[in-house]
């Protein structure tokens, strides 16, 4: 494992735990950033926020916090779990290879320093104690995340820490994938935006079990798309329809927000003000959230808000907080 001991001087509370039942497993919600980005916001942001481990991109694991010593990462689950936030590249909350891999390494060896079973409790999701979204990849799309509604994301990693731990692991371990929902869920899930768009759609529902062009036909018919001529086949996503990693983030911000434009586009790149950056439009009066982070482009602060299934950046100037 690749450590990199960067132990934080303030949001340290400096308890020792007198009891480990569990690690806890977090995601950072800040598409595209690294480990040491969210380790330096923990050592100086005025909220009470810090983790154990950060997990980064590359696979890097930053030391933020001794194992042994509580972090404020999973509310009234603190006093007794070790804590790990994970890095993502995109909103999906998917891990890639090298973090995936890298928290099962480490999530393998701290089970075996506590005694713990990670299939029988030893790993949680922040989820379970609070039914936050968090880490969105291994909570069930019915609870917002984008884990299938049987859990396979997450019964999958517990197998895989058990697997590197040398323990047995459940049936759900294995490699024939059956349908884990309906084509009726899974056309609801694409509507909603929670599997992304293009390839990564399509992966994503190739691994329920489902076909693809089954589910966009469904899909077709619910939302009363034509596609029986070329001249009604709707536009395919543009290729960079991913939303950009903040690049700032400050608490003074963070709240909900009234948009005072007539039309308000929602961009997923902030300042790139052309057709096929377009999330959606937000009519006047519509209600977003923002959560601190945005990013300064052509001389304006675009914040990244969420309202319902969308998420992008909106220029601040036509926001005002409720």
């Amino acid at each position: 494992m690749n450590f990199v001991n960067a132990y934080l001087t303030h949001n340290r509370p400096g308890n020792k735990r007198r009891r480990t039942t569990a690690i806890a497993i977090h995601w950072v919600a800040n598409p595209g950033t690294s480990a040491m980005a969210n380790r330096n916001y923990f050592n100086n942001t005025d909220r009470s926020v810090s983790s154990n481990y950060i997990i980064g991109l590359t696979g890097e694991i930053v030391r933020c916090i001794p194992h042994g010593e509580e972090s404020w990462c999973t509310n009234q689950a603190n006093p007794y779990t070790v804590s790990i936030e994970c890095c993502h590249p995109d909103w999906t909350g998917k891990f890639n290879t090298a973090t995936y891999n890298a928290a099962v390494e480490l999530c393998a060896e701290l089970c075996k320093i506590y005694g713990l079973n990670p299939t029988n409790g030893g790993l949680i999701r922040h989820y379970d104690v609070t039914k936050k979204v968090c880490p969105k990849w291994f909570v069930p799309a019915s609870a917002g995340g984008t884990d299938t509604n049987d859990e396979q994301h997450w019964k999958k990693f517990k197998n895989d820490v058990a697997a590197k731990m040398g323990k047995k692991t459940t049936a759900s371990n294995s490699s024939t994938v059956k349908p884990s929902i309906t084509v009726e869920q899974a056309a609801k899930n694409v509507i909603a935006g929670k599997y992304g768009n293009g390839e990564d759609r399509k992966k994503r529902i190739a691994a329920l079990g489902l076909d693809y062009n089954t589910v966009q036909a469904r899909v077709n018919q619910m939302l009363g798309i034509k596609t029986t001529t070329a001249a009604h086949k709707p536009a395919a996503p543009a290729s960079n329809s991913k939303v950009a990693a903040a690049k700032s983030k400050s608490d003074s911000i963070r709240g909900t927000y009234s948009v005072t434009a007539t039309s308000l586009y929602c961009r997923y790149i902030p300042g790139k003000l052309t057709g096929d950056n377009v999330v959606t439009a937000f009519k006047n009066g519509t209600k977003v959230h923002c959560y601190g982070y945005y990013t300064t482009a052509n001389n304006s602060k675009w914040y990244l808000v969420q309202s319902g299934k969308y998420t992008g950046y909106c220029n601040s100037k036509y926001l005002k907080k409720v």
